[in-house]
């Protein structure tokens, strides 16, 4: 059985970051008690961050990239989910012409 690519398009507002799209994250929520709004506001920026440059590893990026990146972090859950999502998907193309494959 070969890789499969789980980043197809989306055809509705994500719901979360990661797959499943469509179903809520129920990590995302404040843990009232345990952090402050400035901590879970933290604790999503580096979320957002990482699901951002995941479809980015391996590559070499430049500190005005970095900065990019940082900022489109600081965006809503729908908008870093596409971004995030074409670039997996981009990459998956690119990795699938790379090896003769369909994309």
């Amino acid at each position: 059985m070969g890789v499969v690519n789980i980043h197809g398009p989306m055809d509705r507002e994500p719901r979360r970051l990661r797959v499943p799209y469509d179903v809520a994250d129920l990590s995302r929520r404040q843990m009232f008690g345990t952090e402050t709004t400035d901590q879970w506001r933290a604790r999503m920026h580096a979320d957002n961050l990482a699901a951002l440059t995941a479809p980015l590893r391996g590559i070499d990026l430049g500190a005005h990239d970095r900065l990019v990146l940082d900022w489109l972090a600081g965006w809503d859950i729908p908008t870093i989910c596409t971004v995030a999502s074409l670039l997996h998907r981009a990459r998956w193309a690119d990795l699938t012409a790379t090896c003769g494959g369909e994309s």
